[in-house]
């Protein structure tokens, strides 16, 4: 069954969240689960299948506008068969208009990938893939309990370029217990004899409940400090410029032309669809997340039965606060133009004592049309966002 085909000006993302990893590492509280059987994942995949259906169903007399970014998030969406992406990738397309330029993206974790998922990827129509490498040095990759080595992440490279892609984006952590800064600078000058087209440079957060939070709590790990890290931060930003990357958002670095069309999404409030175990989407002026409970996901879908929570549809003041602090995450910063078009004020008619104050602080700076981070606002950013909440 297939929404009504018919182009509209503001164009979808949807997000499909693959929650099979072969391990789970020691830092991560996402919906993800290792050691899953067979008949464990297939049936997921149905469940799956079943809310995009559902969901092409129940809105077949929209006019929904084409989709132009698709991404394949996990978990681990290379650590199961080749065959459940491309039947979801084949779903997705017979159900919604896809535009013949999406960025179309599966994540990969290294000792995952073969060189027939790979070309398979690439045959389905998946032209970018973003790579969990995050740190160079084996010794780290233990502690934070990956499953590959910096040799897989080398082979995982290979094989990529060998079957013929070029835009890749690789991720990297600062912050983590035992590493030092020459750990980061080392990182980093290795990966660019890969030439990646996007890097995303993420901060350790220890999230209560997960086994590296409990061992930095009896005291069995040491983190760098926050002067520590925040070396390691600026350290990155400087390298990756001096190479000709551009600092998009906090934690996104691009070649000039490849910022991730999907995640930008995210921080410009439009609307995207997130199917899967605790996929998240924003649509009809509504935010929604699914179940994070695996079985319960399942019986849900094969009930009949929404698996999604749906929040009440965002007032002009919800609107107005997420455009602020979500549009805020771009290095870009955010127009007091765009602001007024779409709610026909000027944002420091509603925020004006907050703006003044963070920059006094030199949080945020003020050129007369934008409003955008200091490099100390960087460093304070959650300050900085929850002023707007």
């Amino acid at each position: 069954m297939n929404v009504n085909k018919k182009n509209q000006i503001d164009p979808l993302g949807i997000y499909c969240h693959i929650p099979f990893c072969l391990k789970k590492c020691s830092y991560c509280d996402f919906s993800s689960f290792s050691c899953q059987s067979a008949d464990s994942i297939r049936n997921y995949f149905e469940a799956l299948h079943k809310e995009i259906s559902n969901f092409a169903r129940e809105n077949e007399s929209l006019l929904l506008p084409t989709v132009d970014t698709i991404y394949f998030g996990g978990g681990t969406p290379s650590a199961v068969d080749a065959g459940y992406i491309e039947t979801t990738l084949a779903l997705l397309k017979e159900v919604f208009v896809i535009a013949e330029t999406a960025e179309i993206t599966i994540e990969i974790n290294p000792g995952t990938l073969t060189g027939d998922k790979a070309s398979r990827y690439k045959k389905a129509g998946i032209n970018r893939a973003s790579v969990g490498l995050q740190a160079w040095q084996d010794f780290l990759l233990k502690i934070i309990g990956r499953i590959h080595s910096q040799a897989d992440f080398i082979k995982t490279m290979e094989i990529l370029k060998n079957v013929g892609f070029e835009n890749f984006s690789v991720d990297v952590m600062v912050g983590l217990p035992g590493q030092k800064l020459a750990d980061v600078m080392e990182t980093l000058q290795e990966l660019m004899a890969f030439s990646p087209t996007h890097l995303s440079s993420y901060s350790l957060i220890l999230e209560p409940g997960t086994p590296m939070a409990n061992w930095v709590e009896a005291g069995q790990l040491d983190l760098p400090d926050d002067d520590e890290e925040r070396e390691m931060h600026w350290a990155v930003d400087g390298f990756l410029k001096n190479q000709g990357f551009e600092h998009y958002e906090i934690s996104s670095y691009c070649r000039p032309g490849y910022q991730s069309r999907h995640n930008v999404k995210y921080w410009d409030l439009v609307p995207y669809l997130g199917f899967g175990l605790g996929a998240h989407g924003f649509f009809k002026g509504r935010r929604y997340g699914n179940s994070n409970e695996l079985e319960q996901y399942c019986e849900l879908l094969q009930a009949g039965k929404s698996p999604g929570l749906f929040e009440p549809v965002m007032d002009t003041s919800e609107m107005m606060n997420e455009w602020m602090f979500l549009g805020l995450r771009k290095l870009a910063g955010v127009r007091d133009d765009d602001f007024m078009v779409r709610f026909g004020e000027s944002f420091f008619v509603r925020y004006g004592e907050v703006i003044n104050s963070l920059i006094a602080d030199g949080l945020l700076a003020w050129d007369g049309s934008v409003l955008k981070l200091t490099d100390r606002g960087q460093d304070f950013g959650n300050r900085v966002f929850m002023a707007f909440v």
